[in-house]
């Protein structure tokens, strides 16, 4: 009976027999029951009804360890990728910041922290996707759940290719980095492919390779050609669940990625400008799908509710209820909620902005209101803050209140930790169309777009430049000041093979953290886990550990 085929997934090393073992133990989410009555009925839309909320589940939930505090789901990852950039900056005391080995490259090897992080964070996810996919099968009227697993499939890999493709870096103070990716004979692979087939076959997770990047966005593409068919008529409840329009931005996404590389390695599908072309196509049937509008200055700045809770411009979000809160300390706002008491964001760490991204923006910046800067008073800040005067004196500047404790709530971390978090939202597709759209018709198209969505920031925004490499500049700062702490970023900088800047006269970056590079970190080419090396002999070569892969200068 086909039903039953979902427990010999059990068996499935899933490339590392550590994933299963520790990471997602239970078949079934907790959010529903299933008897063993109607597996054996094959109840099959019973089942998949049950399986289904398994995939949200997982990326609400720990998957590494209890010990480490900033493992609380999906939105976890992106704040460690955002830490590795030039973005976020310890305001406070950097040894309380669980985020810290990323803004160092440390335990980035084989065998370190981050690379079985971000394995047991994504391929227990991937397995949830099979389960479901394999159960509907082609079945017209099981299509919807078909067409969600397959989206998140194809979002969950899209993930993987970007973090653990190595794209090498020319910074004079990364030494051998790149002649190393050149001997190693990596260039252009990404990940072990995992999908439906491996239910029935279990064997052939002992002996599979990494996809080339043509592989592995040629099956990206196809889950969500399928998905786009079988989500063309779902009306969503509500912003946690895959539609129409998060497809269309995943297209985007996988676009923009492909037309950072002109080197004959994306194979049949575009690259470069045809692909800048096709991002920009998404991006914009993104927006219309969607509808809503760009985030307000009263949504931004709302001491309730800014980025704790769902708004029209959000197209995907995690939602966390009481039940699924991880622990007072394992989640968002613990860390990054200036506000809650009891917290290491509020005690110990202050996460901020780099000083130059502060002088740089306007003062009529509607994200700059929410950063308190050095001769910030609190009369000047006091609608924008739940503190009070003496709270906000002890607070040091260039922190960011970008996110708020759910319900405004500042004494109790499990009602503040009660909230929602972005995943995808509207202003991305605009930034997304606004970059391909200077690629493929010039700094000019650019500037008008830059200018349009500025006009919702800052209604003196001019902008300062007017040739192509100062125009993507500019857009990739902007685009990092709006998508700060979200996990945007850092595939950008990645694609554009941008530097980072932390080393300079007046740095806020704390000593320890202060350097510089002209290309792209090696850290922001994730190596696969030592445990999936040893048990899957069809993987040849892995990346150079990059730890510790920066010389100070």
């Amino acid at each position: 009976m086909k039903i039953r085929n979902i427990f010999s997934l059990a068996a499935v090393t899933l490339c590392v027999a550590f994933a299963l073992s520790g990471c997602i133990k239970e078949t079934f989410p907790k959010t529903g029951n299933i008897t063993e009555g109607q597996m054996l009925a094959a109840d099959t839309e019973v089942v998949l009804e049950k399986l289904l909320p398994g995939i949200n589940a997982s990326m609400l939930g720990m998957c590494y360890s209890s010990d480490m505090h900033s493992d609380y789901g999906q939105f976890s990852m992106g704040i460690f990728l955002d830490y590795s950039t030039d973005w976020i900056v310890n305001m406070g005391d950097a040894r309380y910041n669980h985020f810290n080995q990323a803004m160092w490259g440390q335990g980035y090897g084989p065998s370190g922290t981050m690379s079985y992080f971000v394995w047991w964070r994504y391929y227990p996810q991937i397995r949830k996707c099979n389960q479901i996919i394999d159960i509907a099968g082609d079945e017209e009227s099981l299509a919807f759940y078909r067409g969600t697993a397959k989206a998140y499939r194809a979002m969950f890999y899209l993930d993987l290719a970007r973090l653990f493709e190595p794209m090498y870096s020319d910074a004079p103070n990364i030494p051998n980095y790149n002649d190393e990716l050149y001997s190693r004979d990596v260039i252009g692979k990404t990940v072990p492919y995992i999908d439906e087939t491996f239910v029935h076959d279990a064997e052939k997770a002992e002996n599979n390779p990494r996809l080339t990047r043509e592989e592995m966005f040629t099956r990206i593409l196809a889950d969500l050609k399928d998905a786009e068919e079988c989500l063309k008529d779902f009306n969503r409840a509500n912003a946690s669940e895959i539609n129409l329009a998060v497809v269309y931005g995943l297209y985007a996404r996988a676009y923009m990625w492909l037309g950072g590389f002109d080197d004959g390695l994306n194979g049949e599908l575009p690259e470069g400008n045809a692909a800048y072309t096709l991002a920009s196509e998404y991006a914009q049937k993104t927006i219309a799908a969607h509808g809503g509008y760009v985030m307000t200055e009263a949504e931004w700045t709302n001491v309730n509710n800014a980025f704790n809770t769902i708004v029209p411009s959000w197209i995907l979000a995690q939602i966390y209820s009481s039940d699924t809160v991880n622990s007072n300390l394992h989640n968002h706002p613990a860390h990054f909620s200036p506000e809650l008491i009891e917290s290491y964001c509020a005690l110990f760490v202050f996460p901020g902005v780099p000083n130059r991204v502060y002088d740089k923006l306007g003062n009529a910046d509607i994200r700059k209101k929410i950063m308190k800067g050095p001769d910030t008073t609190y009369e000047q800040f006091k609608n924008y803050t739940l503190m009070s005067a003496d709270e906000f004196e002890g607070v040091p500047p260039y922190t960011f209140f970008k996110y708020r404790p759910g319900s405004g709530n500042r004494t109790d971390n499990m009602v503040a930790a009660a909230i929602s978090l972005p995943l995808m939202r509207l202003e991305e597709m605009y930034f997304i169309d606004m970059e391909a759209t200077l690629h493929t018709q010039g700094v000019d198209a650019a500037w008008q777009k830059l200018m349009s969505f500025m006009s919702y920031r800052d209604s003196n925004y001019i902008c300062p430049v007017a040739d192509y490499d100062g125009m993507l500049e500019e857009i990739i700062f902007q685009k990092g000041v709006e998508f700060w702490a979200e996990g945007i970023i850092m595939y950008d900088m990645k694609r554009l093979g941008m530097g980072i800047k932390r080393k300079y006269t007046g740095t806020n970056f704390d000593e320890k953290s202060q350097f510089n590079t002209t290309s792209r970190v090696p850290w922001w080419n994730f190596c696969i886990p030592m445990g999936e090396t040893d048990m899957n002999l069809g993987i040849e070569a892995n990346n150079p550990d990059p730890s510790n892969g920066v010389t100070f200068n």
